[in-house]
């Protein structure tokens, strides 16, 4: 580090900064996907060289006793029932390891339900990208263009270990990035516990065009003699594949988990479809308890699982508050079955009588006819007044930089006007709005409707991008 960064703060906007240049631009990523998708095959061995590289052996993560959670929609949910459980006992070390940030980076990696500070994140990115770069010892090439700094998610992940094995943490619980088979959080060997949330249509030109040919990549977390719980699956075929995986991995058979009854417990993330997530994640504490804390007193009845699940939070999942007298409503759902929850739920939060408004924005690479097509059938349009559309740009903060989507300059707002269009053939009685940001769009309704009586009711959906920005331009803090 450069004696020039002096302060948390200075520290952490030049760690962001320096972040922001591994992300992949959206030329490079666009040349990937035209290629197929094909991902890299030698993803494991060079993930192997970096850690060796930072001075640790890839046989260290064991010790870390992962809990390790797949899956197209619920994993992050998952995961965090999983931190809030296992927070009911006392004495353990717990990191999470999530994936997108909401407002600010730091967020990816927690320890004990905490974001890491600025200091923390700024020493360990250091500690990590200048143990990348420095000349000794040498990085062990894998092939002839192999990098020599993995990218964004992939540097991520790699800190994230670095952190979870200085910290001597009891338990870390990763989640997947994307897919699983050739994911960078997938370099574990064994693993305490695996979990396969929901799996549907997502990230096609990486993953396949099939249910089948996802739930092959997200599958490719089982490990040998590794215990894998998962949920009910919409297609028949991805449990199929679930447990032909297991077997080619000598797995025991994957235990299929039926959601919690209603009312069986309360939920600290709001949603019917929690419940799924939430069985999920009791049965992948359960297991690890039984291995790793067998005998703690703390479960020697239910009261740690109804604690735990009462008082999860995952901000951004369904979540509701007030702020410019509004009452904002925000779910990252960014795929039809997760829009079509994501419906459900707003249609029992929304008061009788009051306008609401639509802020969308879909994020990129996923279908916005198929998100705006599931809101129009699970929501009358008569539901909406408006329907505002903004680009994931917040103007506030160096976390929201990302180089992996055409800019608005670009793009002229392209794909804004292309769902305010699909919006307006879908409802033809709403009117539409497009504006350049998520700042814009704040302040667009709240100039409009914060007169309204009773307050309006704003949905913001599509993306989690948006929905951070939105938390952090309305609300102020997450």
């Amino acid at each position: 580090m450069t004696t020039s960064k002096t302060t948390d703060d200075g520290l952490y906007q030049s760690a962001v900064k320096d972040l922001n240049g591994l992300q992949t631009n959206h030329a490079i990523l666009q040349q990937i996907r035209a290629s197929g998708g094909r991902l890299n095959e030698y993803s494991h061995p060079e993930f192997t060289a970096f850690m060796e590289k930072i001075g640790h052996d890839v046989s260290e993560l064991d010790g870390l006793h992962i809990i390790h959670v797949t899956g197209t929609k619920g994993k992050g949910s998952t995961c965090a029932f999983v931190q809030s459980l296992l927070s009911q006992l006392p004495g353990l070390k717990i990191g999470l390891f999530t994936s997108p940030h909401l407002i600010e980076v730091r967020e990816r990696i927690q320890i004990n339900g905490s974001p890491l500070s600025r200091a923390s994140f700024a020493k360990y990115f250091y500690e990590t990208f200048d143990g990348l770069r420095a000349p000794e010892p040498p990085l062990r090439r894998v092939s002839a263009s192999s990098p020599d700094m993995p990218m964004y998610f992939r540097f991520l992940t790699l800190m994230a270990y670095h952190v979870f094995l200085k910290e001597r943490v009891s338990v870390a619980i990763m989640e997947v990035g994307m897919g699983g088979e050739f994911d960078s959080t997938n370099i574990v060997s064994r693993p305490a516990v695996c979990g396969i949330a929901s799996l549907g249509l997502d990230h096609q030109s990486e993953l396949g065009s099939t249910i089948a040919e996802i739930a092959w990549h997200k599958a490719g977390i089982i490990k040998q003699g590794v215990p894998v719980f998962t949920v009910p699956q919409a297609e028949p075929v991805a449990l199929d594949v679930i447990r032909s995986r297991a077997v080619e991995r000598q797995a025991p058979e994957p235990v299929v988990v039926s959601p919690l009854a209603e009312g069986a417990f309360a939920l600290g993330i709001d949603g019917a479809h929690q419940r799924t997530n939430a069985a999920l994640a009791v049965a992948l504490c359960r297991e690890w308890v039984r291995t790793h804390a067998i005998g703690h007193p703390a479960i020697e009845d239910d009261t740690w699982i109804a604690r735990g699940l009462a008082q999860a939070r995952w901000p951004g999942r369904s979540q509701t508050f007030e702020a410019s007298s509004a009452v904002w409503h925000v779910d990252g759902a960014h795929t039809a079955e997760s829009m079509a929850a994501c419906a459900a739920w707003f249609r029992g939060q929304a008061a009788k009588g009051a306008k609401c408004v639509l802020l969308f924005n879909a994020a990129y690479n996923r279908s916005a006819q198929a998100l705006l097509e599931t809101l129009a059938r699970e929501l009358t349009c008569e539901c909406f007044a408006e329907a505002v559309f903004c680009p994931n740009l917040s103007l506030k903060r160096a976390d929201s930089v990302n180089h992996t989507v055409p800019s608005a300059g670009d793009t002229a707002l392209a794909p804004q006007r292309e769902s305010a269009r699909i919006w307006a053939e879908l409802c033809p009685g709403c009117k539409t709005t497009v504006v350049p940001s998520i700042d814009d769009a704040v302040a667009y309704v709240t100039a409009n409707y914060s007169a309204q009586e009773p307050r309006v009711h704003v949905l913001a959906t599509g993306s989690l991008h948006l929905v951070g920005g939105v938390l952090d331009v309305a609300k102020g803090s997450i």
